[in-house]
């Protein structure tokens, strides 16, 4: 038993030694395979290498987008060359919430976002990590709304049980459909208005399908914009060209990377200007950079594709940079909106739309972004047209000695009488019903926070004319009810024209029928119909 009992324990003793040692070598090919041999090559790789000609590496999140083209142009990467500054891109696929925490995490330094999206993304965290720094564009009609003419044919009849919105979700054409459901009068949309795609081309196909009698809208942007107009009966109920200060675009600078980085971070957005200027000042200078950009980053870009893209974005120059941060004022700014305003007027549309709970920055707006790089250049008398003493410039074009101006919005003509007749009604806004004095047209004190949001949301719609009808009961005399209602259109018209709206733009008229199933006060307030020139 003895004898057995210790072959038992050596053989025993033997198994564990063996296992023991290919347990160790296991280990040991383990740290050769992935510690060792790494940095070796590495080493190696090193020792055979040429020393780099960049001492920082900028990381930007950003998608395939065409109006990011020009932060990523040779020309920008050109200028900050001379600095030995490299910017890498790194594309998330519009992840936007995936951006975010690559920028709180610091695997990225920078990133692009519509202001949008950033709140949507800031608001599902809870953090803000970064700080806009530069207002990049807005678009003006690479967004829109379509549906067909036969289902569709003006967006009040989207008011209807079986209307739905067909969009690609967290993409800045759902906030075009949000900012719609928000401001524009649709009583009978229901709350499950929202069909969900993915991606523009997909929403493309489902419009494609859908039978043109029905009550669809559908959200896209270009080049699908120009594909869904060619299909036969298709138009557009609204686009962001209509719009002021939604779909915007800004670059955002992780807040500890801008607070060591500072001057990484100007250099960044001086170049940014530089090309921005010099791309604007050539002939067909943006069309080409979108057709080489695209061959990089997304689906390659035909010139008539490419060429609608230009249209419908706008980039902002330095001096509209300067505005939207509150850096110029008065004359030079020209009315352009704070970036203040923009953000709060973006969080009341997604809060109201229930896209986020509510305002992930509690009022502070200010916190979101920075005017501390753009304020240097301001101090310094930056121009972006001209070669500065310590950078080594490409070639700019010709140089100008004063600032681009912020550009002004095109005026809306004044109309005859009969013009007013030949307009088309767009939309009716959403108002909560204007009060009155009994029997008199004195607005009360508590419907004047509803006309001052109102005077807010024209500003954002500058592109289309104003009629304010006035309405009262049908019982009683229907002369005084005429002389009621067209004095009550005439006050609510003069709040909004103290309030800064022109009053070329609004036409004030007394209708003797209440507006439709409106019953009590309601039946003798106003409306407000927002119109526009037939095509």
């Amino acid at each position: 038993m003895d004898e057995s009992s210790n072959s038992s324990q050596q053989a025993r003793s033997k198994i564990i030694m063996v296992i023991s040692w290919v347990m160790i070598l296991g280990i040991g090919v383990v740290v050769y395979k992935f510690v060792i041999a790494p940095r070796l090559a590495g080493k190696l790789v090193q020792q055979t290498s040429s020393q780099t000609r960049y001492d920082h590496d900028i990381r930007i999140a950003h998608d395939s987008f065409s109006g990011y083209a020009i932060l990523r142009s040779s020309a920008v990467q050109n200028l900050l060359q001379k600095k030995s500054i490299k910017l890498t891109f790194i594309d998330d696929k519009a992840d936007y919430n995936q951006r975010l925490n690559r920028l709180k995490n610091g695997k990225v330094q920078m990133a692009v976002f519509t202001v949008d999206a950033y709140i949507k993304a800031g608001s599902n965290t809870g953090v803000f990590p970064g700080a806009i720094v530069l207002v990049i564009d807005e678009t003006k009609g690479a967004d829109a709304i379509v549906a067909y003419k036969q289902g569709v044919p003006e967006i009040s009849r989207l008011s209807n049980p079986a209307a739905r919105i067909v969009l690609t979700p967290d993409s800045p054409s759902e906030t075009l459909a949000r900012v719609m459901i928000n401001k524009f009068s649709l009583p009978s949309l229901p709350a499950d208005w929202s069909q969900a795609a993915d991606g523009a081309e997909a929403v493309y196909k489902k419009l494609k399908s859908t039978n043109p009698t029905e009550p669809k809208a559908f959200v896209l942007w270009e080049p699908y914009v120009s594909k869904a107009l060619a299909l036969d009966g298709v138009h557009i109920l609204l686009d962001s060209s209509k719009l002021k200060g939604y779909i915007v675009d800004v670059l955002v600078a992780e807040r500890r990377f801008l607070s060591e980085y500072p001057d990484q971070v100007q250099a960044v957005a001086e170049a940014y200007l530089r090309a921005r200027h010099d791309y604007s000042q050539q002939p067909d200078g943006l069309l080409s950079l979108l057709v080489e950009d695209s061959k990089k980053y997304g689906d390659p870009l035909k010139r008539e594709a490419a060429n609608s893209l230009v249209k419908g974005i706008e980039w902002r120059n330095t001096m509209e940079n300067y505005a939207h941060f509150g850096l110029a004022t008065g004359q030079e700014a020209k009315g352009s909106e704070l970036l203040d305003d923009m953000v709060s007027k973006i969080i009341n549309v997604l809060t109201m739309t229930d896209a986020i709970p509510s305002d992930p920055l509690a009022g502070k707006y200010n916190e979101i972004y920075y005017d501390g790089t753009l304020r240097s250049l301001y101090i310094d008398k930056f121009h972006p047209g001209m070669a500065a003493s310590n950078l080594v410039d490409i070639d700019l074009g010709i140089e100008s000695e004063a600032l681009p101006e912020v550009r002004s919005e095109k005026q809306l003509a004044v109309l005859s009488n009969q013009d007013w007749q030949k307009l088309k009604p767009v939309a009716t806004m959403k108002v909560k019903p204007i009060q009155f004095g009994r029997g008199n047209a004195r607005i009360q004190r508590n419907s004047e926070r509803a006309l001052a949001n109102l005077t807010d949301d024209l500003k954002s719609f500058p592109h289309w004319y104003l009629r304010v009808v006035g309405h009262t009961r049908t019982e009683g005399d229907r002369n005084a009810n005429q002389r009621l209602a067209q004095q009550r259109a005439d006050a609510a018209a003069s709040f909004l024209q103290q309030n800064g709206i022109k009053s070329s733009r609004i036409q004030a008229i007394a209708s003797t029928q209440p507006p439709t199933n409106a019953t009590g006060g309601k039946a003798q307030s106003v409306t407000f119909t927002l119109l526009e020139k037939p095509y």
